[in-house]
């Protein structure tokens, strides 16, 4: 299966630059310290897939000129992955019946209180087990602090952002996979987020010959970042695009 993958965003919980911050990086011109929230839109067997819809999601549809959706898939029920919901309404339109929305459990009960308006614009597809596959695609859990979080793959090519806490299992899951897309969040990590030396263990773990960082904090400069990394590792940006 052939899949193209764009990172629509790579920045943080409040995307870089941050609101009112001087820091080098907030300060930068370099196009590639211009960080929107993490969101990524895949295309695979036919279909088009967004991962996480971001409160930039607005903003990143009409960059990319995203004109169709056909399935949204969601990793976690935290602001930065959510929040845009409301502005996939555009899709429903234009589509003219539900469109596929995959979740744990945990994430649809905290749509179902803050999106309920929204539901029966979705076909809810609970995912249900800890690991599975449906509609095309492998799924599994780890964890950021107290919240689960869903980790995805299609064919060769796999996402997993908020990391911290994982099952051995996990290694499993991603045998054979080409490219990884990993959360890492700078250099020291945070009790929610792997840091870069976790990144890098886990990514020699995984045993994938290309890993690309992204939920990337504004105290990671592109290129000082990315000379600090070893081969085989890379940092995300913003509308970074790659064929597996």
């Amino acid at each position: 299966m052939k899949i193209r993958a764009r990172l629509l965003g790579t920045g943080g919980s409040f995307g870089i630059p941050g609101i009112g911050c001087d820091c080098p990086v907030c300060l930068s011109t370099h196009k590639k310290n211009k960080r929107l929230r993490t969101s990524a839109f895949i295309e695979a067997g036919g279909k088009k897939i967004l991962i996480d819809a971001s409160p930039d999601i607005r903003q990143v549809a009409l960059l990319y000129k995203m004109d169709k959706i056909d399935q949204v898939l969601l990793s976690h029920f935290h602001e930065d992955h959510i929040g845009g919901l409301n502005d996939l309404r555009p899709f429903f339109m234009k589509n003219d019946k539900p469109i596929p929305l995959y979740l744990s459990e945990e994430t649809l009960r905290e749509i179902s209180s803050r999106f309920g308006y929204l539901l029966d614009r979705f076909e809810i597809k609970l995912l249900e087990d800890e690991t599975g596959s449906i509609d095309g695609f492998r799924y599994f859990t780890y964890s950021q602090g107290p919240t689960c979080v869903t980790g995805f793959r299609f064919g060769d090519f796999a996402y997993l952002t908020d990391i911290k806490v994982y099952p051995e299992a996990i290694f499993h899951e991603l045998k054979g996979v080409k490219i990884l897309v990993l959360g890492a969040i700078h250099e020291e990590g945070t009790g929610m987020h792997f840091s870069f030396p976790e990144a890098i263990e886990f990514g020699k773990r995984s045993k994938s010959p290309r890993i690309i960082f992204t939920h990337l904090a504004h105290e990671v400069d592109h290129e000082q970042g990315s000379a600090m990394l070893p081969s085989g590792f890379e940092l995300g940006y913003d509308g970074m695009v790659f064929d597996v």
